[in-house]
Order: C-alpha cells, then structure tokens, then sequence
C-alpha cells in the first residue's frame, strides 16, 4: 500500500475534532447517551432541533482510523451499505407521507445518490474482495461490529419513531430532526476512506458522500430554523 496522509492511530479528541469541523460545531460528545427526540417535537415549535448525532457513530470513526488497507477498506464498506439503505427507507417514508416539496425533491435526491453509491460498493466488495455485504460483516473486527450493532439498533429505533408519526408538515419535521444525525453519522464514517482507502475510487466516493450529505443537512438545518 502506497503512503498514507495520516501515521498512526489518532486519538479520540482528534477524531471528534475533524468530524467537528466538518459538522459545523453540530455534534455530541462522545460519552453523552444517545436519546432519541420524541416524535412530537413538533408541538414545541420554539425549540425544533434536529436529534443529536449518536456517540457510537464517533467512536466507530475511531476504530476506523485505527484500520489500515484491506480491513479498513471492507470495515468502512460493511457498515455504510446498510447504513445507506436505512436513509432510502426513510426517504421513501418521506415520499409516503410528507407535503413539504423541498423536503420531498432532498429525499428522492437521497434515494437516487444512496442507492447508486450502494450499488458501487456492493460491486467493489465482489471485485476487490470477493465478499457479499453479510460476509464483509463477519469479518470486521469485533470491536467495530460491536458497535456497528448498537448503530443498526439505533436506526432501527429511529425508523419505527418516524413509522408512527402521521402524515403532513409534522412528518416533514421529523424526518429532517432524524435525517440530519444520520447524515452527519455517514459523514463521519466516510473521513477515513477519504484520505487513506487503498482504492482512488473509493476516496472519490467517500468525498462525493461527505460533500453531498453536508450540503442536504445544510438544506435541512435551514429549512428546519424556518418552521421554527
């Protein structure tokens, strides 16, 4: 493997601060506990704020940068595919049930740049790999499959929250309060790959990831200020 921008593990704090700036000051420590916002946030206008971005999505970014080449490669790949199918079932829960237009146009955006990138990386594990997403999943150290548990059963939470919200704006609003930390958790995990995946290709779409999803949760920050 050629050189790398970064040598050696960097710390906690140094993590949390790349993955500050890139938020835009939007993130919670790493030892806060995750809660999710109740889904009638909305009844409370003067305080809408989208849901805190999950501590375990820090500390899977640490066990990242404590990887190298091929496990650092089919590690990242393991968690973002599923990772990106939980945004399309939500996004599609949005086209379901949400009025706002704007709202609507970001979450066929999401479903269209989400699946093409899941189809990329799904091709990528057969041909650099040759593993299906599960058999990447069984390999991952057990640190980082420890925590990409805890990250499945958060989204899963977070999907069955906005399942039992009923249709309208109060749906638009609670899609962006959840979308929000879900991106922010995929920008995350991507600050790896990006700088020291051993494929180009795959730093590409790393950056095309982080760019695409900071610009959606700028949109959704702004939007989400407006019904304040």
């Amino acid at each position: 493997m050629g050189s790398t921008p970064f040598r050696g593990r960097p710390t906690v704090a140094a993590t949390i601060a790349v993955a500050t700036a890139l938020l835009g000051g939007a993130t919670a420590p790493a030892f806060a506990r995750w809660e999710a916002t109740p889904v009638s946030a909305h009844t409370q206008t003067e305080t809408l704020q989208p849901e805190p971005t999950s501590p375990t999505a820090y500390e899977f970014g640490e066990t990242l940068a404590g990887l190298e080449g091929e496990e650092l490669e089919i590690t990242f790949l393991a968690e973002i595919i599923p990772h990106h199918r939980a945004a399309i079932e939500m996004s599609q829960l949005e086209l379901e049930r949400g009025v706002s237009p704007d709202i609507r146009t970001h979450a066929e955006n999401i479903i269209a740049n989400q699946q093409h990138q899941i189809d990329q990386f799904t091709r990528w594990l057969e041909e650099w790999y040759g593993l299906t997403p599960e058999e990447a999943m069984a390999q991952v150290p057990a640190e980082a499959q420890e925590e990409m548990k805890i990250l499945e059963e958060e989204t899963q939470m977070m999907i069955e929250e906005l399942s039992a919200v009923e249709a309208g704006e109060d749906f638009d609003v609670a899609f962006v309060q959840k979308m929000i930390p879900h991106h922010n958790s995929g920008i995350i995990e991507f600050l790896e790959p990006q700088s020291r995946a051993v494929h180009p290709q795959l730093r590409v779409a790393a950056t095309a990831g982080i760019t695409t999803q900071q610009a959606q949760v700028a949109d959704f920050r702004t939007w989400l200020a407006g019904r304040a």
